[in-house]
């Protein structure tokens, strides 16, 4: 069992360096999200690729004409262990979309605060992962979606590995 797990341990670190080595270049990051009216819209904000809806999943069940590439977060922030939800999250893989998503996360809390508390660096590296895990089938059942709760806050703040990967 331990041989079994050293050997996930090293697939998951080689898999991230290679990952690092093929996505390594530098370019300018230009955000395009708007915070849209809800008198307007049903949806929170708007990015590159289309809206980003969030709430409770009683309001992500309740939405009709959802595109491919909006995004769908439920909010359980009110929870024990905070937390915002991004359903499917596998499908973005741009990490210029997902600074993107990720800001208006941020800016979502500072409209509506509340008790989660997660940092843009730990996010991002944790959405990295769990799009990696996803792209090996790995547990497809938690790398689907990418939770971003408190309690993974720790785990993955980690700065060596975001600048090897320069995430």
């Amino acid at each position: 069992m331990e041989k079994r797990k050293k050997f996930k341990s090293a697939v998951l670190v080689s898999s991230l360096i290679g990952a690092s080595l093929l996505y390594n270049h530098e370019h300018a990051y230009h955000p395009e999200y708007q915070i849209t009216n809800y008198e307007e819209s049903d949806a929170f904000a708007t990015y590159s690729l289309g809206s980003i809806y969030i709430g409770d999943m009683a309001y992500i069940r309740s939405l009709h004409n959802v595109l491919p590439t909006d995004i769908l977060v439920v909010d359980e922030r009110d929870t024990d262990d905070p937390n915002l939800k991004i359903i499917a999250s596998y499908r973005i893989d741009d990490k210029d979309i997902r600074d993107e998503i990720l800001e208006v996360l941020e800016a979502y809390e500072l409209m509506y605060p509340s008790k989660w508390n997660r940092s843009l660096k730990s996010m991002r590296l944790e959405w990295f992962v769990h799009n990696l895990l996803h792209d090996f089938n790995y547990e497809l059942h938690r790398t689907t979606d990418v939770d971003f709760n408190n309690e993974d806050e720790e785990k993955f703040d980690k700065d060596v590995i975001r600048k090897l990967l320069k995430l």
